[in-house]
């Protein structure tokens, strides 16, 4: 990682310093272009425009900066119900008609990334294409009882910016691929014009890696509640969509699908058949059923329909129609 000694004002001289003193050309915010990309090994993604510079934000410094998985210890049962929550996350994204033609169009849909910007933990650390959205990560504070971001007010600590001037071009030797995320299908990362580093046991901390450029800036309350303008009150990166409330209700109730029990067992190992397993995760709170307990409604798929219609003319037909 190549850290720059100085301390910036703000948030906002980090980008002066980037586009007037190094020249690098990009807006402070991208607007919402995908193109179908063939990146690795032949696979095509629909990724946001521009590919590069990449970016991160945080609030604060981390000694390691680590995906969420790697964040904590897991036993195997939390491993087993952590993959349950994939594999049900996938199974209500089969019926997304814009997930449905990306694939038959032969795109890869990133779903451990999909999966990460709405909570469930993965190996991924999400960056962007967009300043902004790397900002208002690193001017924000995360309520986790209210479910909101807040700007940070006070001017006693400091937030960080990562910088990847290659983009997705520089895939850190193969060991942490940079791959697309946001797309027109969920809009929280298609807004937040999402990538994500793959990381492994190996290879989990992003400090580690010399491609990353990382720039502090003190917090500042003015440059904190602008950033908070500009994203109408974060708003604007997480509008109304249907897949961030299933999730949410699938994390706290903890309902799961039984066929989403079975997908993730032949997946995660342990030492128990599939019933002991069933058995000590209910004990645990979890609870079984035979129908996919948060599917979309008929009422969400003709939104989502009718909301990319509009946004995207001619990009999709209503399913049925």
């Amino acid at each position: 990682m190549v850290v720059n000694q100085s301390i910036f004002p703000d948030v906002f001289a980090v980008y002066d310093f980037l586009t007037k003193e190094k020249g690098w050309s990009f807006c402070f915010h991208t607007s919402p272009q995908f193109e179908a990309m063939t990146l690795y090994d032949n696979r095509m993604a629909a990724a946001p425009m521009p590919m590069s510079p990449l970016f991160r934000g945080e609030s604060e410094f981390h000694e390691r900066c680590l995906p969420s998985l790697f964040r904590r210890e897991w036993t195997p049962l939390q491993k087993l119900e952590r993959q349950i929550q994939l594999e049900d996350f996938r199974l209500i994204l089969q019926v997304n008609p814009e997930i449905k033609e990306m694939e038959e169009g032969g795109l890869e849909v990133n779903y451990n990334g999909l999966a990460q910007h709405y909570g469930i933990e993965t190996n991924i650390l999400d960056l962007t294409n967009s300043f902004l959205v790397a900002a208002f990560f690193a001017t924000t504070t995360y309520d986790p009882l209210m479910d909101v971001y807040r700007p940070i007010l006070h001017t006693v600590s400091c937030g960080v910016i990562y910088f990847f001037p290659t983009g997705p071009f520089m895939n850190f030797g193969f060991d942490a691929p940079i791959w697309p995320i946001g797309m027109e299908a969920l809009r929280r990362p298609g807004e937040q014009r999402g990538y994500g580093v793959e990381m492994d046991d190996r290879h989990r901390d992003l400090n580690s890696y010399s491609v990353a450029h990382l720039f502090r800036f003190w917090h500042s309350p003015q440059a904190s509640i602008e950033i908070w303008k500009r994203t109408q009150g974060s708003a604007a990166l997480f509008p109304y969509d249907p897949m961030a409330e299933k999730v949410r209700n699938m994390r706290k109730y903890r309902i799961y699908s039984e066929d989403g029990l079975r997908m993730a067992f032949d997946k995660v190992s342990t030492e128990m058949d599939i019933e002991e397993a069933r058995k000590e995760l209910e004990k645990n709170g979890c609870t079984f059923v035979k129908k996919l307990p948060f599917a979309y409604t008929e009422k969400e798929i003709v939104y989502i329909n009718d909301l990319f219609r509009k946004m995207y003319p001619g990009h999709f037909e209503l399913i049925g129609s």
